[in-house]
């Protein structure tokens, strides 16, 4: 897999689990003391959560690293 395909699927992840759990941006920042832009800028695929940030987020999202990371069960 390629950094850009990593990437993409981190974003895509952020973006379904976030809508999943019915949730702004706005709101998942509170959750992460962090700024409305950064949870934007990590859905946009411009920068990405440190991977201690990543596993916090599967945890928030009760979601595997792996499907963070887009590994999706068949």
């Amino acid at each position: 897999m390629t950094d850009i395909e990593i990437r993409t699927n981190i974003m895509n992840a952020l973006i379904e689990c976030r809508k999943e759990k019915a949730l702004t941006q706005e709101q998942v920042a509170n959750a992460f003391e962090v700024k409305p832009t950064t949870v934007a800028s990590w859905e946009q695929g411009k920068s990405l959560p440190s991977p201690q940030m990543l596993y916090r987020l599967a945890l928030y999202y009760n979601k595997t690293i792996n499907y963070i990371y887009g590994e999706r069960e068949a």
